[in-house]
């Protein structure tokens, strides 16, 4: 049987002073995604070499090995200490919590970020949509007849898109520079609305889609896969009216469950550590989150808050830090260990047929078909989808809820423990606000924080001050979700 999990990348020398360039390397039964191998700079090549189909072909890889920083950090021998928007959307929502002494780490876990807190990554976001820009640049003038090479940038394009309109503001510039030179100027660097963002990213997604075409190679296959659900995420956050059309798109015959589209880092390169990975199993920074939290004697109860850590769930095995000889960096925070990723090097899915699913599940939701939905939900807890080389185990089926509110609940915290750590929930909480008329404080982590004071409001990112050289942004049109 064909394994739908993975699919191949090798790296090979083109010359002495060209950058690593990405060709294809198949097998007939298992296909292992890694667009992991990325040239140390990204997009540059020797002076000889610039201008030719093999510049190209290393942009592109670099530009695929900035992608995943979306779920990745920049190891911290490289002077980085960010986390990835997947790290900070994970502990602004209940899937983790603060455990060490940074101010910025702390307002983005009680839900009060200010402009001038520069932890959301937005700046790395921005870069990657560079990266990906200049490549495509230069596919399309040195090898347009690569269209899978083309196809997978467009999906990388609007994936990073649709991740900043889903983690951010309303009020997102999308400018990016011109052959070293930005020109402020131009319509680009205005301030976009989130429902503008997503309208550009479905533009290139629908790029994608039209260069990929319906040939039935493997790679392209599986590169139009991701395209698909990635298309399909989008539809949703343009509307629930769009999501008949957007489980349609990634039916099991389109996406099969087992497909992984795959992203992972290399120790052997020191360059990145999975963000999850390093933030949580490495420094002790963020704690898998729970619905209570004890300290020097004293409970503190999130509301809303999805159990994670004491849950006992099998698709969120978590570890006690005591039993692993770890604790939090602050030493008072209750400390646990996720275990979907162990290693510094995990891949991690940046989108799935297990997503593909849990469209369909959320489109029989919204058609007020409950035992349809059910039929989905059950159907994965009966047969788990692995989650990058992680398998969880068999679960007992859920009981059908009696009513259209309890369905939309129990959806959206079945949704939370099969997506946890890749950066969906708080869109997903976004969307309970915005597209099922449910108040924020009913929906996000709320009550008494855990460290003193209370939970805010915020239910995004602002898009931050470091954006302010930009004489056409202001700070952000609204905070809205």
């Amino acid at each position: 049987m064909r394994n739908e999990m993975s699919h191949g990348r090798r790296i090979v020398g083109v010359t002495a002073t060209l950058l690593a360039v990405s060709v294809l390397g198949l097998s007939a039964c298992d296909h292992l995604k890694d667009e992991f191998l990325k040239p140390q700079n990204p997009g540059i090549v020797d002076q000889g070499a610039a201008g030719s189909p093999a510049a190209a072909a290393a942009l592109k890889v670099g530009a695929m090995g900035k992608l995943k920083l979306i779920g990745s950090d920049p190891s911290p021998s490289a002077g980085f200490a960010y986390s990835s928007i997947w790290v900070a959307s994970g502990l602004m929502t209940d899937e983790f919590s603060n455990s060490d002494f940074q101010n910025s780490q702390n307002d983005i876990d009680q839900r009060t970020m200010s402009p001038d807190n520069g932890a959301s990554d937005y700046g790395n976001l921005t870069q990657i949509r560079g990266y990906i820009r200049d490549a495509i640049v230069a596919e399309k003038q040195f090898e347009p007849l690569q269209t899978m090479n083309l196809g997978e940038l467009y999906v990388a394009l609007a994936f990073d898109e649709m991740t900043l309109a889903e983690n951010f503001c309303n009020g997102i510039p999308l400018g990016s520079q011109s052959n070293g030179v930005i020109d402020y100027s131009k319509p680009e660097f205005k301030p976009f609305t989130n429902t503008e963002v997503y309208a550009i990213a479905r533009q290139h997604i629908d790029s994608a889609l039209t260069l990929l075409g319906t040939s039935t190679d493997d790679s392209i296959v599986y590169v139009r896969r991701a395209a698909l659900v990635t298309k399909a995420r989008i539809m949703l956050d343009q509307g629930l009216n769009n999501a008949g059309a957007a489980a349609a798109l990634v039916s099991a015959t389109a996406v099969p469950t087992s497909y992984q589209y795959l992203w992972s880092t290399s120790s052997s390169t020191n360059s990145d550590d999975l963000g999850i990975w390093r933030f949580n199993n490495s420094v002790g920074r963020m704690t898998v989150g729970d619905s209570a939290i004890t300290i020097s004697g004293t409970t503190y109860q999130t509301l809303n808050a999805v159990p994670f850590a004491s849950a006992n769930d099998p698709r969120v095995p978590v570890l006690v830090g005591k039993s692993a000889g770890l604790s939090s960096e602050d030493g008072l925070t209750p400390f646990f260990l996720q275990q979907i990723w162990k290693g510094r090097d995990d891949p991690q899915p940046m989108v799935s047929g297990l997503d593909a699913r849990l469209i369909e599940a959320e489109a029989a939701l919204n058609a007020s078909d409950i035992p349809g939905m059910m039929t989905i939900l059950n159907g994965l807890r009966a047969a788990p989808p692995k989650i990058g080389i992680f398998q969880p185990g068999v679960m007992t089926p859920l009981a059908t809820p009696a009513n259209q509110a309890d369905a939309i609940t129990l959806f959206f915290r079945e949704k939370a423990f099969w997506t946890f750590g890749r950066g969906q929930r708080l869109n997903d909480l976004r969307r309970q606000v915005r597209q099922y008329s449910r108040a924020q404080n009913t929906v996000f982590p709320s009550g008494q924080h855990y460290k003193g004071g209370n939970y805010g409001s915020d239910v995004n990112f602002p898009v931050p001050d470091a954006e302010l050289v930009n004489p056409q942004f202001h700070g952000c049109i609204d905070r809205n979700a």
